[in-house]
C-alpha cells in the first residue's frame, strides 16, 4: 500500500510545482499525526511538579516565536492563546518548564527542556506515558476513555499524590523526542 502511494506521489505529476506542494503537504501531514500520536496518556488531580510554586510570568528569555506543527507566540503571559493563572500554570524546576493546561478538572502536561550553551538554544519535548508495565507504581484515581480522532478510544489515567521519581518515570516513557524551535 505504501508503495503505491509512494508511486502516485513520486510520479504522477508532471509540473515540479505541483510535486513541491504535494511533498509539502505530506510532510505537515505526517508530522501533525506523530504529534498528536505522541499525546500524553496521563492527566493529574494536580499540576505537576507538586510542591513546585508557579511562575507569575515567563522569563523575558524565553518570550518570542516558535514553530512546533503551528507557530506558537509566548509572552510574559500567554503560550499560544493559553492564559497564565486561567487555564494554564508554568512552573520551573532546574531547566524543565512544566506547562500544566487545566482540561476537564484536571491538567495534561507538556514539560519543555531548554538548553542553552552560548550561542546554542536548544528545547526538547516531552509528554507523561504510563505503560501497562508500570501503572502499578502510580496512584491512579481514575481512568477514562479519549479519543484523538484515529479510531478507538484510549485509555487516560488520572493520577495523584506523584513524586518527582514518578514523574520523571512517565516523561522517560515518551521516546518521540519532539523539538521546539525558535524562529524569533
Amino acid at each position: 500500500m505504501l508503495s503505491i502511494i509512494l508511486y502516485f506521489v513520486l510520479f504522477s505529476f508532471t509540473n515540479i510545482n505541483q510535486y513541491n506542494l504535494i511533498m509539502r503537504k505530506l510532510i505537515f501531514l505526517i508530522a501533525v499525526v506523530l504529534t498528536l500520536a505522541s499525546c500524553t496518556n496521563v492527566s493529574f488531580v494536580k499540576s505537576q511538579p507538586e510542591g513546585v510554586k508557579p511562575l507569575t510570568e515567563i522569563p523575558e528569555n524565553l518570550q518570542g516565536t516558535y514553530a512546533f506543527n503551528d507557530t506558537i507566540i509566548v509572552t510574559s503571559n500567554t503560550i499560544g492563546e493559553d492564559t497564565l493563572g486561567k487555564n494554564l500554570i508554568v512552573k520551573k524546576r532546574g531547566n524543565f518548564y512544566y506547562l500544566n493546561y487545566l482540561e476537564d478538572s484536571v491538567y495534561s502536561l507538556t514539560v519543555v527542556k531548554v538548553v542553552k550553551c552560548l550561542s546554542f538554544e536548544g528545547f526538547d519535548v516531552f509528554h507523561p506515558k504510563i505503560t501497562n508495565d508500570n501503572k502499578e507504581i502510580f496512584n491512579v484515581v481514575g481512568v477514562r476513555l479519549k479519543n484523538y480522532g484515529f479510531g478507538d478510544d484510549s485509555e487516560e489515567y488520572i493520577v495523584d499524590d506523584v513524586s518527582v521519581v514518578q514523574l520523571s518515570k512517565m516523561l522517560s516513557k515518551d521516546k518521540n523526542n519532539l523539538k521546539l524551535t525558535r524562529i524569533k
